[in-house]
């Protein structure tokens, strides 16, 4: 007589999921993070929400379970750093990890200081900006950096980025400090590069501390260290954020249970079964620009979904993401 074993429903991931907040050390890629923490964890469901050069510090969001369906949409956050260039020397990798290329001793008597503040003021606004060849995005389905490395120069596409303000400037002769809000995808050194070159004596990143990733502050941060130690403590939920922590700059969608439940089946809500609210305290949105991306929550099973707003007056909405169905973890 033949056994008929019954299908088995697939296992609910009880991983820990959220969000960390990680102080990247020097010397670290992202990945060389995310293997640390899937380590410390134990679990594969990790990843980070946009590179950090090596030589960068500071904010570097790491989603863990659910929380990595939200990673793609956090990279557009803007981003704030604290930057060292150096003066009359420029690299092959535009900062201090690379081969020297040009040396340019500074002129005695000339106002480098004045120059310097100038030229920072002139690259505030709107731009296009062409990615350094030591860089980790691709081209013909290979890193720029392989490329680079084998001394290949390749055609590279100019991107639109924005440089909101440049502030707190500190000279110290070579080195010019300053504060920088970018949007994403801006290359921190290849705008002290570019100052150099306008300056006429080169110049070269030597250190760069990022601040904030969008609604994320340096003050959120904890070190590997610190979150080795609270597993070891068992206080990983002291510093575990919940999924939706890097897009509380967002609008919110609030549901009934009922409403959420055909939404996880792939049905638009009617306008009548969604409340707007601006996320801050509950406070009723004013108006929603279309194509707003929005964060979906349920009366009672919380943070859910993502959603993105629509012109139709009938469904207002449409869902973008599907984060946690009923009965995954927290």
């Amino acid at each position: 007589m033949n056994t008929v074993i019954a299908p088995q429903k697939r296992k609910i991931d009880q991983g820990p999921s959220g969000v960390l907040v990680i102080d990247k050390p020097e010397g670290w890629t992202s990945h060389d993070v995310v293997a640390r923490v899937r380590r410390i964890l134990h679990t594969r469901k990790v990843g980070h929400t946009g590179t950090l050069d090596p030589l960068g510090t500071g904010v570097l969001p790491v989603c863990v379970g659910d929380a990595t369906k939200v990673a793609g949409y956090a990279q557009t956050a803007d981003k704030v750093y604290r930057v060292t260039m150096q003066l009359g020397t420029a690299t092959d990798t535009q900062d201090s990890t690379g081969t020297v290329t040009a040396s340019h001793p500074l002129t005695p008597g000339v106002d480098w200081e004045a120059r310097a503040r100038a030229a920072l003021d002139d690259v505030v606004g709107d731009q296009w900006q062409t990615p350094p060849m030591y860089a980790a995005v691709k081209v013909d389905g290979e890193a720029l950096y392989k490329k680079a490395r084998r001394g290949e120069t390749v055609e590279r596409k100019a991107r639109p980025i924005t440089i909101f303000e440049i502030c707190d400037v500190q000279v110290a002769l070579p080195d010019v400090t300053f504060t920088m809000h970018c949007t994403k995808g801006t290359y921190v050194r290849t705008v002290a590069s570019d100052i150099g070159e306008t300056l006429g004596v080169g110049a070269h990143m030597t250190a760069l501390n990022r601040l904030a990733s969008g609604p994320i502050r340096i003050e959120d941060a904890i070190t590997l260290e610190d979150l080795a130690q609270a597993v070891d403590e068992e206080r990983l939920a002291d510093i575990l954020h919940t999924e939706d922590h890097l897009l509380t700059d967002q609008p919110v969608v609030q549901v009934s249970e009922f409403t959420a439940g055909r939404m996880v089946q792939g049905i638009a809500p009617h306008v009548s079964e969604v409340r707007f609210t601006d996320g801050q305290g509950g406070r009723p949105a004013g108006t929603i620009a279309p194509a707003t991306l929005c964060r979906v929550y349920g009366e009672q099973r919380g943070f859910f979904a993502l959603a993105e707003t629509q012109s139709d007056p009938v469904h207002p909405v449409r869902i973008r993401r599907i984060i946690k169905l009923p009965g995954q973890s927290n």
